[in-house]
């Protein structure tokens, strides 16, 4: 889901595989939910290993990562209700291929119906707060530490989970614990 300012807000995931599919979005900044959050409409991947030219060039790291994850095709519907971005509906698959012109259909339909339900229902208080509450605390916490914004202070912490191949909440979660401090000397 999207905040009010346009910052993502993780609401759910049915698995680890779906989780770890966020986190290396959010992380990378790259992937289909990025694209459909960009442009709006659903972004298609039938088969993550054969994604090759445009989607390659637009999603290298992001390609290589989740190759590492169960999901051999990836699915992104956004939700939006009078053209307002609410979010984004990513669905993945264990199996490569094309999804049928009735579930592309069922995809669309759904997310419509989302939308609908979410403008008139309190169902975004069911969001994991914790996931992106403790991301923007320890976000503020790099900010102090290094003098920076609190921009530059997230782009820090996405990097850092990237470079070690962890979650972007696990490294949050050490500096919030005290684990993990950032220096102006290791910029």
């Amino acid at each position: 889901m999207f905040s009010s300012k346009g910052t993502s807000v993780f609401l759910h995931a049915t698995d680890d595989t779906s989780r770890v599919i966020e986190d290396l979005q959010f992380r990378l900044g790259e992937g289909p939910c990025v694209d459909a959050a960009a442009g709006g409409e659903p972004i298609l991947v039938p088969d993550l290993a054969a994604s090759a030219g445009d989607l390659a060039d637009r999603w290298p790291t992001f390609l290589s990562e989740v190759a590492e994850t169960e999901a051999r095709a990836l699915f992104a519907f956004p939700i939006r209700v009078a053209g307002i971005p609410l979010g984004i509906l990513d669905l993945y698959r264990r199996t490569p291929g094309d999804l049928a012109p009735e579930q592309v259909e069922a995809g669309l339909s759904g997310v419509d119906a989302m939308g609908s339900t979410l403008l008139a229902s309190d169902a975004h208080e069911d969001a994991d707060e914790s996931y992106p509450l403790t991301v923007h605390r320890a976000a503020g916490m790099v900010m102090v530490q290094l003098g920076t914004s609190i921009e530059e202070a997230l782009v820090r912490i996405r990097a850092t989970a990237f470079l070690e191949g962890a979650l972007v909440v696990a490294i949050a979660t050490e500096i919030l614990d005290g684990r993990r401090r950032f220096t102006k000397e290791e910029r």
